[in-house]
């Protein structure tokens, strides 16, 4: 196998770890809205309420949304100013998508991976829980998703560049 088709081999590969957890992401949202509608449906009809639930929801959210982003990159519903962009041909797209990863994305990824590090790592010393007695305990756990996400997003965006290098754009 030559090089350039193992390359592409390994991005689809990343493509499709990206893919399977953007589906996974999806699939939170419909236990976020049954979860959101009990909350609601305890609180209006039984006067009760969860502080549990209401965190449940709020990180359930979170975990969606940062699970979503690498999926939302590799299929090109990310912000993109597309004002020229659209007019132009297939290699001037790819050289634009190779130096916004190598230009903005890559180290924007890296810096925060960097500085979430310390963050997660304090959590999981101190298996840190909900700052409210009746919350939830985990939320260390909660934190690692930055440091995942970060990690999904760092390897499509590669896969993107893999792509952009050898002539293989992809939306």
């Amino acid at each position: 196998m030559s090089e350039k088709a193992s390359h592409l081999r390994g991005s689809s590969i990343v493509d499709r770890l990206v893919q399977h957890v953007g589906n996974t992401a999806r699939w939170l949202c419909v236990g976020l809205v049954l979860l959101q509608f009990a909350v609601v449906l305890a609180r209006y009809i039984f006067d009760a309420g969860s502080v549990m639930a209401q965190e449940a929801i709020l990180y359930l959210f979170g975990t969606m949304f940062m699970l979503s982003i690498a999926d939302a990159l590799a299929a090109g519903r990310h912000v993109r100013v597309d004002m020229i962009y659209h007019g132009l041909s297939e290699r001037w797209k790819r050289r634009i998508d190779a130096v916004g990863v190598i230009v903005f994305l890559l180290p924007l990824c890296s810096f925060m991976a960097y500085t979430s590090w310390g963050y997660v790592a304090a959590s999981w010393a101190a298996r840190e829980g909900s700052r409210e007695a009746a919350g939830l305990p985990g939320v260390f756990l909660f934190k690692t998703i930055i440091l995942i996400s970060l990690a999904l997003l760092i390897l499509q965006a590669l896969a993107i560049l893999v792509r952009c290098l050898t002539g293989k754009r992809h939306d």
